[in-house]
Order: C-alpha cells, then sequence, then structure tokens
C-alpha cells in the first residue's frame, strides 16, 4: 500500500496521492515554482554571504509545505521536481546566463540534492557555465590541479582539467558472419538476417581523464592510456562527452562519457590552443 506524498497517509494499491490532498500538492508546488522565479530574477548575490543566502531561500521554499503534512523525502523529490523544470529552461540558452546558474547549483547544495536526486546532465551542465564561459571568452580557467598518483607528465606537460569520474567506450569492429553452407547463405538473403554482428561497446567506468596542454591521459584500474593531440584525427562532441578518432589507419574512435559535451569540446579546443 503507497502512501500519500502529501498527508503520508494510506492512498491505496497503485495511489501516491489523495483525491483531497491534490489541492494542497498543487499549491505546494505552484508555491515553489513562484519562489523559484523570484530568488532566480533577482540580481542580488554574492559567493561572499552565500550561506546566509542558502539559510534564507531554503526557509522561505520550505515555507511552501506549510499548509501540507509533506515528509522531508517527499517534499524534497518535489523539490528537484521544480528545479530540473528551471534547470530544463536555463540550459536551453545558448548562453546560459552565469548568475541563474550558480543560483541553482547553489540551491540544489543547500537541499542536499545529489547525483541521485536529479538529472547529472543538468547538474553538470550548470556547474560548467562558469568555466564554459571563460573558455568562449578565451580567458584562462585558472584551475590549479595536482598531478595523480600514478601519472607521469612529460617534459612542459600541465593539467588544464581533471573529469575524475568518466566512461570510456571503444568500439569494436564489425566482423562478417560465415556462411557455412549455400543453402544457409540464400535462406539469409532471403530471410532479410543481417550479415554482420551488431557492434560490439566495450565500457570502463569510474576511471579519470586528464586533459593537458600535449593531449588526454586515461587514467583506469593503474592503466594510463596517451592520447596526443598530433594523433588525434577528430573530436565530435555529443551530448554527454565527446568522441575521439585517432589519425593511425584502421583505428576506432573512443568515446569519454564525461557529463558535459559541450564544456569538454570546448574544453579540448582550447588546450590544443596551448600545446607546445
Amino acid at each position: 500500500m503507497a502512501k500519500c506524498v502529501v498527508c503520508s497517509k494510506s492512498a491505496g494499491p497503485f495511489h501516491s496521492l489523495h483525491k483531497i490532498c491534490l489541492p494542497r500538492y498543487q499549491d505546494t508546488r505552484r508555491c515553489l515554482r513562484e519562489k523559484f522565479a523570484y530568488y532566480i530574477s533577482a540580481e542580488e548575490f554574492s559567493e561572499d554571504v552565500s550561506a546566509d543566502i542558502s539559510a534564507n531561500i531554503i526557509d522561505t521554499l520550505n515555507a511552501c509545505a506549510s499548509s501540507a503534512k509533506f515528509s522531508k523525502l517527499h517534499f524534497k523529490e518535489l523539490f528537484v521536481k521544480v528545479w530540473q523544470e528551471q534547470a530544463k529552461l536555463t540550459i536551453k540558452d545558448s548562453s546560459p546566463h552565469l548568475l541563474t546558474a550558480k543560483k541553482l547549483v547553489h540551491l540544489a547544495d543547500g537541499f542536499d540534492v545529489n547525483d541521485d536526486d536529479v538529472d547529472e546532465y543538468l547538474y553538470t551542465r550548470l556547474y560548467n557555465v562558469q568555466y564554459l564561459e571563460l573558455l568562449q571568452n578565451k580567458e584562462s580557467l585558472n584551475v590549479s590541479l595536482d598531478v595523480p598518483e600514478g601519472i607521469e607528465l612529460n617534459s612542459n606537460e600541465s593539467i588544464i582539467w581533471e573529469f575524475k569520474q568518466t566512461t570510456k567506450q571503444e568500439q569494436q569492429r564489425y566482423s562478417q558472419e560465415k556462411q557455412w553452407t549455400v543453402f544457409s547463405s540464400v535462406l539469409n538473403s532471403i530471410l532479410m538476417k543481417k550479415r554482420y554482428k551488431e557492434l560490439a561497446v566495450k565500457s570502463q567506468k569510474s576511471g579519470a581523464l586528464l586533459v593537458t596542454n600535449q593531449g588526454l591521459l586515461y587514467q583506469h584500474n593503474n592503466a594510463v592510456t596517451q592520447t596526443k593531440f598530433s594523433e588525434i584525427h577528430s573530436i565530435t562532441p555529443m551530448k554527454n562527452g565527446v568522441r575521439i578518432q585517432a589519425n593511425t589507419k584502421g583505428a576506432m574512435p573512443d568515446t569519454y562519457v564525461t557529463g558535459d559535451g559541450r564544456f569538454t569540446f570546448a574544453l579540448l579546443q582550447y588546450a590544443q590552443r596551448l600545446q607546445d
């Protein structure tokens, strides 16, 4: 038996909201949207007093639930829905407003929202807005990074950025299926069966991708793979990462899932201009 998200009492099978509780749910959601809109549109924001602002806005948002008996968990779920609505509107803009992005990230942190609560892509895009703006203006990122254990840099090589949790996908070649008899070959043609196997993809999870002024370093299970910019034929941006095609004959592309393809692509273009 599911519990009502408003009053936390049993709502019966296959239901999560009493009909009588629906108006309070809608009122709370409307209140959150209005408070969000007001906070986002206000120009005042200083990271020096961000803790005070966080406490004030969180108290204001929590007040939206005063007329209902939301549990902490259910109110957080409603907050996340409204947050993601605003986040999607923000990143739709080709040049998201930096102040708006910072406020949304700040609110998510204030409500202890993590990757399991919201769409990780939305949070990552918003977090990277400030750095993407610097790249678009051809300004230095000014990020200080230590060399991770197990990584050896070349002469005059320096780390520009680190993606700590990156999935690397390596595409494997298509392979033609063998036709053992004339009969099977004719039958497969009649049935229009695929002559090629599906493209296999080998994935490595939780690796660290380092972007340097000379190329890419991918560290996974104490093994390090280096790709110099001089060895790259093309870089293709994707929603959640980039696809790297080496200029070696017969090489298959590698896909690095960093969480933010637009920022990653701009970062690699920036890094290529810094190579010695």
